[in-house]
């Protein structure tokens, strides 16, 4: 099965429009997607023809044992959630956030300002740290996006402010009050492996075991994992900006998008009527 639950639009960080991103989504034909923006929904919602193929979410950047966890939460669809209404509190800090680190590379003598980053962010609900990466790039301050990284937006680098972010027990929590599914996004980039086992004890429902971080060996791992404790197994190319030889969809068993379908089904019955999921996990 060909299936994408993890893309971004310009809603968030990502460089298509979500119409463009529809566009590829019908030409790479995917069984299902997820248009995952961080902490909002305002690419939703999908057009018409493609209802029956989305899973509605998104993905919440929240904080565990003094380090960044991203959860993707599937079936939150609803904009007054208890969820998004906090999200909305986040997304204040982080107006606040970037003007910090804005002056911050000011301070290091980066000739950079908001009006530069909000150039990289049209259509963003929100201001991230990709965003500023591509105005010191539009500049020509760094080389790539991710010499931005490493030298100066990566978690200890000298132009990073921390977000003040939802812990994660509280996203999980909220995710579940929201009718969502919580699932651990990535996990190769978690900063220690006992986090994974934590964020499950929590409450995190799955794993996230295909991923461009996670090579062969790591599915493997991440599988093994999820099967021994009897959570749920998704997978996506996390989508941002088109990359040479990489296109979207990932291929995984249909067994692992009947039981996501199922367990939001449970979690949320009016994300879609029930006979457009049951007739779909049974084609």
């Amino acid at each position: 099965m060909l299936v994408d639950l993890h893309l971004h639009t310009s809603c968030s960080d990502g460089v298509w429009a979500p119409q463009r991103l529809y566009e590829e989504i019908r030409a790479r034909e995917l069984e299902w997607f997820c248009v995952s923006d961080h902490d909002n929904l305002d690419a939703y919602p999908v057009p018409p023809d493609l209802v029956t193929r989305s899973i509605p979410g998104l993905e919440v950047d929240s904080h565990h044992a003094g380090h960044t966890a991203h959860l993707l939460a599937y079936g939150v669809s609803d904009t007054a959630s208890p969820l998004l209404r906090a999200l909305a509190e986040q997304l204040r800090a982080r107006c606040e956030r970037m003007t910090m680190m804005i002056d911050r590379c000011n301070n290091l003598g980066l000739d950079v300002c908001m009006a530069d980053v909000q150039a990289q962010s049209v259509g963003a609900s929100s201001l991230g740290r990709p965003h500023l990466a591509r105005a010191l790039l539009a500049k020509g301050l760094v080389d790539s996006v991710q010499d931005a990284f490493d030298r100066f937006l990566a978690d200890e680098g000298t132009g990073y402010v921390a977000l003040e972010r939802l812990s994660s027990a509280k996203a999980i929590e909220f995710i579940h009050a929201s009718g969502g599914v919580a699932i651990v996004a990535h996990p190769k980039r978690l900063r220690r492996t006992e986090h994974l086992d934590e964020l499950v004890a929590l409450g995190a429902d799955g794993v996230e075991i295909i991923h461009p971080t996670a090579d062969g060996a790591d599915q493997a791992r991440f599988s093994q994992f999820a099967a021994e404790r009897d959570l749920l197994t998704t997978g996506g190319t996390d989508f941002h900006a088109p990359v040479a030889g990489r296109e979207l969809g990932i291929h995984i068993d249909p067994s692992a998008i009947e039981r996501l379908i199922e367990k939001i089904r449970m979690a949320n019955t009016h994300v879609r009527a029930p006979n457009d999921w049951g007739s779909k996990c049974q084609t």
